[in-house]
């Protein structure tokens, strides 16, 4: 074999080795989700990612739609619902983002089975802008979700009134106060009940 003959086959043998194109490949590690959430440019985006997050049961995703006051020069606040925070006002006096978070995941891991069906269905009410950087919207709310925990509702209804914040070109809850409007349970019973 003469010299070019040597290096084609040297040069497809590295080239080869390097590229491993007839080898298998390694599988890539599960992602909380495949859903792909709208970039939270607009406070709409936030609140359509927020439904598809409780739907999705994504708890990454979920709390991405909450202001981090290490990442924001506001904080997340949950006021609750009267009735709930009677019954768990040990826990939702003080409600954190870590709290959200933690609910929400301690939610996920009681459902009763991996395709369990939860919803958030939200009936826009009214809505107040306060200047190019906070927005407030109120929602009737049904919030649904399958779990196993006896003797506790799978639905709360109430009203939500979200205030939303742009830090950067990013919108976020920033506040969240939930009240009571029928005879069901409210989401805060859901936080006061899955806090732990």
């Amino acid at each position: 074999m003469n010299k070019q003959g040597m290096q084609i086959v040297l040069y497809v043998t590295m080239l080869a080795a390097s590229c491993n194109i007839f080898e298998p490949r390694e599988a890539e590690p599960p992602s909380q989700s495949g859903f792909q959430y709208l970039p939270r440019t607009f406070p709409s985006n936030v609140i359509l990612n927020l439904q598809n997050s409780v739907g999705q049961q994504d708890v990454a995703g979920y709390v991405a739609n909450f202001t981090d006051s290490t990442r924001s020069q506001h904080s997340f606040t949950f006021v609750p619902s009267g009735d709930a925070a009677e019954i768990y006002a040990s826990v939702l006096r003080h409600w954190t983002l870590q709290q959200e978070q933690s609910y929400f995941q301690n939610l996920v891991a009681k459902r009763r089975q991996p395709q369990s069906f939860s919803n958030l269905t939200l009936v826009p009410k009214d809505s107040i802008i306060s200047g190019n950087d906070s927005r407030t919207y109120s929602f009737d709310y049904t919030f649904t979700f399958e779990h196993v925990e006896p003797g506790f509702a799978q639905t709360a209804r109430g009203t939500a009134h979200f205030t939303l914040v742009n830090d950067n070109s990013e919108w976020t809850i920033s506040r969240w106060v939930d009240l009571k409007t029928t005879n069901d349970l409210t989401w805060s019973s859901f936080k006061g009940k899955f806090s732990n």
